[in-house]
């Protein structure tokens, strides 16, 4: 099979490369094999091949990758080609979409292996490519966004609108009937109001402390690399931060010190919380195949173009998903 690969940390032009002629993988007695179909482009690739925190190395290996020809990828949706012999509720033929993060990635391949407990059934509204953007993106904005506890006519800041977490963020908080403030670049305020946000603030030239105190009910940041301590004027008393994404090291401090963030009600979290994860991808899938949301999929690469395009979600020009298609 065909694979995406790296051997050392590096920029990802230099240091992944398409390899052919890889085994399949055989899966274990609770794992299927999935035949991919798409998979998509997210930070933790970026953070990955970059060895950008401490925590990767430590767990890929300090001066390089301990496996030389590991492949990335978080997220994929597929076709259900075996299964191991204590796998029930799967068979041959299903269609699948899974978070491959406890597995550090493999989905930027032709074929992975797959623990049955972390497989999600794709509706038949979906498409392959639409349920790639899901696992990682659509379930933490989801994930995200039951933390907010949003309620209809709630007002919500999305921080980091433009991105694939912050996609779904607007998407998802415009279906559960709030008032969606989003904070991006000027260039990219025409595309994410497309997305249905009610107002676009840019990041560049309005801070956090121009918005008007008390004004949110929430602040979804998926962009945080400043404290979240900034946003605590703006949120209403019994207001609710939840930290998405950005900075790692932001989303440690927030949740040892949350409660020391706010003030009076004010809670302020942070994803490293528990929440169940395949329920979330679930809830998406649903809301997609029933037409209340559509992934903002920005375009479709192919394998041999996958290093390209975390490189250009490190420079910050994506605006959305970018979705690896097999098929290319």
């Amino acid at each position: 099979m065909r694979a995406v690969v790296f051997h050392e940390y590096g920029a990802p032009q230099d240091v992944m490369k398409l390899a052919c002629g890889r085994d399949v993988p055989e899966p274990k007695r609770d794992e299927v094999l999935v035949k991919i179909e798409s998979s998509s482009i997210n930070a933790a690739d970026m953070h990955m091949v970059r060895a950008n925190y401490l925590i990767i190395r430590l767990v890929l290996g300090w001066f390089k990758p301990a496996n030389k020809n590991r492949t990335l990828g978080m997220d994929l949706a597929g076709t259900i080609q075996a299964t191991g012999k204590d796998v029930e509720g799967f068979q041959v033929g299903d269609a699948v979409v899974a978070d491959v993060r406890k597995s550090f990635g493999g989905a930027f391949g032709e074929y992975a292996v797959v623990r049955a407990s972390h497989l999600v059934k794709k509706p038949d509204g979906v498409s392959f490519g639409q349920a790639a953007t899901v696992p990682i993106s659509g379930q933490a904005a989801m994930m995200g966004l039951l933390l907010c506890d949003i309620k209809p006519g709630d007002r919500v800041l999305v921080n980091g609108a433009s991105g694939g977490v912050g996609s779904f963020g607007v998407k998802l908080a415009k279906a559960l009937g709030a008032h969606v403030t989003a904070m991006c670049s000027a260039e990219k305020a025409d595309v994410v109001k497309s997305w249905g946000a009610d107002e676009v603030v840019d990041y560049k030239t309005t801070s956090a402390q121009d918005l008007r105190r008390n004004s949110y009910d929430a602040v979804f940041d998926t962009a945080c690399f400043e404290s979240p301590s900034r946003f605590e004027g703006v949120l209403k008393d019994n207001g609710r931060y939840v930290l998405v994404g950005g900075s790692f090291y932001k989303m440690l401090r927030l949740k040892a010190f949350g409660r020391w963030y706010g003030r009076g009600a004010q809670q302020f979290k942070t994803l490293t919380q528990e929440v169940e994860v395949t329920a979330n991808i679930e809830r998406v899938l649903e809301m997609i195949a029933r037409g209340e949301i559509e992934p903002a999929i920005e375009r479709s690469v192919s394998l041999a173009g996958v290093p390209s395009a975390i490189q250009s979600l490190e420079r910050r020009t994506v605006v959305g998903k970018i979705v690896v298609n097999n098929q290319k």
